[in-house]
């Protein structure tokens, strides 16, 4: 009994702050987007905007920081050490924080990099789910904390922040590396692939040279 009273209260407290929470498509400059609660929060420091927002189950922050005109990524492999450099910095500065799921997806054509912080504050294990988006002009972080006690009237409010970043449809891969789309020779399986399918050949060769021996024998 008490299991559906708290079920049938946690259903309540869901309905009424997906009524209540009223969404605006904030631009955070020509090339991306995303919805944040109307009562978000900004602040600009040194070219550096920074969005936050409380919502119905968690707290929203964004995070749009231009990078040095001077710095250029040549392929997927710097992309990818931007975004190891982002995830150190973040481990440094919460050195008992846990980094999980950690994982590649696209929005927009565009890829970007998802994992999850969890760190324990004394009063509860809170969990930040992180979004990367990397272009020349900027770097662009999204942010979405909660609770874990609030983890599964969260679930759908933190997916609808992430769903609701959008990208402008000018952009292409080439505005994050510029060997987008080239060829970069082969894959590390591909040439696994090949060499074994050359020394299959071989041993099928010397198998039947020497089942003719035999037989001429």
């Amino acid at each position: 009994m008490k299991k559906i009273i708290i079920a049938l209260n946690l259903s309540l407290i869901f309905c009424l702050g997906a009524m209540a929470q009223q969404l605006k498509t904030v631009a955070l400059d020509s090339t991306v987007s995303v919805q944040l609660p109307s009562d978000f929060k900004k602040m600009d420091t040194l070219g550096q905007q920074t969005y936050t927002a409380g919502t119905a189950f968690g707290y929203v922050i964004v995070n749009r920081a231009p990078n040095p005109q001077n710095k250029t990524l040549t392929n997927e492999k710097d992309l990818q050490n931007v975004f190891k450099e982002y995830i150190r910095k973040v481990q440094t500065s919460l050195s008992d924080g846990t980094i999980s799921k950690e994982h590649d997806t696209i929005v927009n054509k565009l890829m970007v990099h998802d994992f999850m912080l969890q760190t324990d504050t004394g009063a509860g294990v809170q969990l930040r789910q992180f979004r990367i988006l990397y272009t020349k002009p900027a770097t662009y972080t999204f942010q979405y904390l909660y609770d874990e006690m609030r983890k599964d009237v969260s679930a759908k409010e933190m997916n609808d922040f992430f769903k609701s970043i959008k990208v402008a449809d000018d952009v292409r891969g080439t505005d994050q590396y510029t060997t987008f789309g080239q060829a970069q020779g082969m894959s590390t399986p591909l040439k696994m692939g090949i060499i074994g399918g050359i020394l299959l050949i071989v041993v099928l060769v010397l198998v039947l040279t020497r089942r003719r021996k035999t037989l001429t024998y």
